[in-house]
């Protein structure tokens, strides 16, 4: 099995192995009228008709974000660049014939990547209690990756510098069940409130971070003076390690190389609450906050890893990574990087043990103005913030949302991230025994024949059915 430092360079630089989801929730959809599934994102505002979802199919939400593109880290071959004429087309931004000005002028101070998935098992919402009560089974999926800079710098242009300080280099990634129990209440002709319990499994957890790392040229090789740190927990399933030659020179610890054989286990269980509410300020003026996914898991049979202190680094010792006589495929090159980094990243096994993990929480913040002349549209601003440390992310976005039909509801939107612009759109089919609906927070934009995005990494994809109640 692969390492989990070349399982991260992977993940982020080739960025093809797994696109699964972004933005949990469809942001687009908060200020739409027909929008059974906006109560993720505020509690307060379920349907106070009810509805039930369609089994496995009632709300599927897949995407990324990401501050950067394919074409960031993928080059074509052209003549006069090493590895041109034997076939192949593409090499990665280690080519020497790459530009180092060019590639590095184009990448942001920190490489983000976000990989997310929402998918609804099971929902439904009905009329009692004196208000909305919903029961849901959803699958969740976070992750997150932070690179600095000065890490593809290093890559890069080895040897240029004799220093290097690198910060916020990290990978969370957290993979769980919820069984949601939420009741929304309308106080009186302004208020509304709403609330959920949710009750977590986890199934599987991963946070590896390294707060600093100091390279230091000496002769030949690096000297390293840094603190990784990581917790992982994947069912039963143990590390394996380097041969004993590998070990910590100063504890006797082994080297990690990947995982061995998986054994299924739920390692995580935990609670978490979801809490909402709306004002009406004015007849056409509605405010609305939320906080979402208040909470932990506590994680049982985690593997523990760490390296720090000092250690050496001998360097990108694969300096050329074309498509070479052998036929290195892109892939083939990326994996390169991989061994590369998989030296620089060295953890060591701390053994296993329990840890209590916070989920990323959410606040949503936003306002909606009803159009006097034209009540059948409406405008909208959403404030989202998700804190999650150096994964922590930010968005403002504009809305108008247009009800010509009872039937009908169109939603379009152009929104400011932490990841930078992007512009998205609903369309709900709402009729009198059934709800189709189909959007997206970020369209996908240009994409590369292999299907991964070109220029950005902020897509997704979202659609569900329901049948109203």
């Amino acid at each position: 099995m692969k390492s989990i430092i070349k399982s991260l360079a992977a993940l982020t630089l080739a960025a093809a192995a797994g696109l699964s989801a972004t933005a949990q929730e469809l942001r687009s959809s908060y200020f739409m009228e027909t929008s059974n599934f906006r109560h993720q994102m505020n509690p307060a505002l379920l349907d106070s008709a009810g509805y039930v979802g369609i089994p496995f199919l009632g709300n599927i939400n897949i995407g990324t974000t990401g501050n950067f593109g394919l074409k960031n880290f993928v080059y074509d071959l052209t003549p006069g660049m090493p590895g041109y004429g034997n076939g192949n087309t593409l090499t990665t931004f280690m080519n020497p014939g790459v530009d180092k000005n060019k590639f590095l002028d184009e990448l942001h101070d920190n490489t983000r990547l976000g990989l997310y998935l929402n998918y609804n098992l099971f929902s439904v919402a009905f009329r009692a209690f004196g208000g909305t009560n919903l029961i849901e089974l959803n699958l969740r999926s976070n992750t997150n990756v932070n690179l600095p800079k000065g890490l593809f710098e290093l890559m890069k242009e080895t040897g240029s510098q004799e220093q290097y300080s690198l910060t916020d280099i990290g990978l969370r990634t957290q993979n769980y069940a919820e069984i949601a129990l939420g009741h929304s209440h309308k106080i009186n002709d302004k208020w509304k409130v709403g609330a959920k319990m949710k009750f977590l499994v986890g199934l599987a957890y991963a946070d590896i971070q390294s707060e600093r790392l100091d390279l230091t040229m000496r002769n030949d090789h690096w000297a390293v003076n840094g603190d990784i740190r990581g917790t992982m927990a994947f069912g039963k399933m143990p590390f394996e390690h380097e041969d004993a030659s590998k070990n910590d020179p100063r504890t006797g610890r082994p080297r990690i190389s990947g995982f061995g054989d998986y054994s299924f286990s739920m390692p995580g269980f935990g609670l978490a609450f979801d809490l909402g509410a709306t004002y009406k300020v004015l007849p056409d003026l509605t405010l609305s906050a939320a906080l979402t996914d208040l909470g932990f898991i506590a994680w049982k049979n985690v593997n523990k890893a760490s390296s720090a202190g000092q250690w050496e680094f001998d360097g990108f010792q694969n300096e050329i990574h074309v498509d070479g006589d052998n036929g290195e495929k892109i892939g083939d090159q990326f994996e390169k990087i991989g061994d590369d980094l998989e030296e620089l990243f060295s953890i060591y096994d701390d053994g296993t043990g329990k840890e209590t993990k916070a989920l990323a929480a959410t606040l949503n913040i936003g306002a909606e103005y009803t159009l006097p002349v034209y009540r059948k549209l409406r405008f909208g601003f959403l404030y989202t913030s998700r804190f999650a440390g150096i994964h922590s992310w930010h968005q403002g976005m504009l809305s108008a949302n247009i009800r010509p039909a009872k039937w009908f509801e169109f939603n379009l939107n152009g929104a400011l991230s932490s990841t930078g612009g992007s512009w998205g759109m609903v369309a709900d089919f709402h009729a009198k025994h059934f709800n189709f609906f189909i959007g997206t927070d970020r369209w996908i934009g240009k994409l590369a024949k292999q299907g991964i995005p070109l220029n950005h990494m902020n897509t997704n994809i979202n659609m569900g059915f329901t049948c109203p109640l």
